[in-house]
Formats: C-alpha cells, structure tokens, sequence
C-alpha cells in the first residue's frame, strides 16, 4: 500500500468539525467509488519537511487550531494538524528551508568552481553515463564525497548538476518553496495536484520544482479563513 501526504484546502462551516469538512472534500477521489481515485484510507495528521503546521506567533492558543494526530501533551505550541490559513505562519520554515539550501549549494560550488560548467545527466544517453561521471566537476564531486564511480548509479535525482545547478538564486528559491506544501495539493476549488501534472515527459527533473512553486504561491494567495489540514492517505 502505498502512502503519500495532501495539504487540504476547505472552507468550514460555522459549528461543523473540521473532519466533516475535510471528508466532504475528499470524497470524489475515493477509490472505492473510482478506480482512478487517490485513496483507499486517509487520516489527518501528517508532517511536512519540519513538521506539522506551524502556527503564527500569538494565535498558539485559538480554539480554531486542530491538533488530533498526537496526544495533547505531546504537542509544540507552534505546531498544529490544520487551521485557518490566517493563523499559520511559514516565516520560520522558510528561513531555516533557506539556511539549509545556501549552506548546501556552498558546498557544491566550492567544487564546481574548479572546474569546466558539468553537463547535466539527462543530456547523456544511458550508455554514455561513464563520460557524464568522467567530466571533471563529477569526478571531483565523487572524490569530496567518497563516492565508488563504479557503484555509482546516475539519475536526475542523484545528479549534483541537475540539482545545484550553477545559479544560486535559483536553487535557493526552488528549495524554499518546498517549505509549506506537501507532497499532494487538494485546491479549494477541488483540483488534485502533484508533481505529475507539472510534468512534460519522462525524466522531467524539473516537474517537481514546478509544483512546489505553484503549490507555495497557492498556499500563500488564500483567504486567511480557509482551512489548511494536512492528511495522511494510502492507495
């Protein structure tokens, strides 16, 4: 069974439970009614790349705040499984998804600035992966990090060049924007989306990136009163 986490974005009623809301949203996808849907089980509750939402400085304490998935003991003040989106606040996960890029696209220019401008994995056919290991910058690379060239398997997502590339600005703000949504985005208007519909073919290393800043810039164009509830589900 296989598992992935959705932000879902509703809008809740006076005096309805947030969880009736949330169902009522996931509803056209269950997979019991459609083969094509997206889950067979869900549960709120799920974690992002630092956690639960995080919730704004001062509301730590608002009655609108779900918190379900843990005991109420076991629960920061600042982190929550949903709430209106007025009372969350990414400012910090942002700051620390920015600290963490910087730091991680230092250390590759530190060894790339050495070297000729590397050609990314997917310009090579898989044949030719030996002379994309070959090139200077990958060789230096492996070596930094005691890398084994002959156990080494080359893909989109191991590639340093692919994934630092040689604009810093441009990775950075590609990793921020990974900072608020999850994996999955259930709009308000009851759009499904994930990487796979920002893609343009097989091998699109880029797709991801694509979702992610759309799915941030969603995130941060809603009204302060929908809910954001992230949700476990398994298909």
């Amino acid at each position: 069974m296989a598992g992935t986490s959705v932000t879902v974005c509703v809008r809740v009623a006076d005096g309805q439970p947030v969880a009736d809301a949330v169902a009522a949203a996931l509803v056209p996808f269950d997979m019991a009614d459609d083969p094509e849907g997206r889950w067979e089980s869900w549960r709120i509750g799920t974690t992002g790349f630092f956690g639960p939402l995080p919730v704004r400085t001062g509301s730590e304490h608002d009655p609108r705040l779900l918190r379900v998935s843990q005991p109420p003991e076991s629960w920061s003040s600042g982190r929550c499984d949903g709430a209106p989106r007025g009372l969350l606040d990414f400012t910090r996960d942002r700051a620390a998804a920015r600290y963490w890029a910087e730091a991680e696209w230092d250390e590759w220019y530190e060894v790339a600035r050495h070297h000729p401008i590397g050609r990314p994995v997917g310009e090579f056919e898989f044949a030719e992966r030996a002379t994309f290991a070959a090139q200077p910058v990958m060789q230096a690379y492996m070596q930094r990090h005691g890398l084994d060239p002959q156990r080494m398997v080359w893909q989109h997502l191991s590639d340093p060049i692919t994934r630092y590339g040689y604009d810093r600005d441009d990775y950075v703000r590609r990793q921020v924007a990974r900072a608020a949504p999850l994996f999955d985005l259930l709009r308000l208007d009851g759009v499904w989306l994930d990487y796979a519909d920002f893609s343009t073919g097989t091998f699109d290393a880029a797709a991801q990136d694509r979702y992610y800043l759309a799915a941030d810039a969603y995130l941060d164009e809603l009204p302060a009163d929908v809910y954001l509830v992230g949700v476990r589900i398994h298909s």
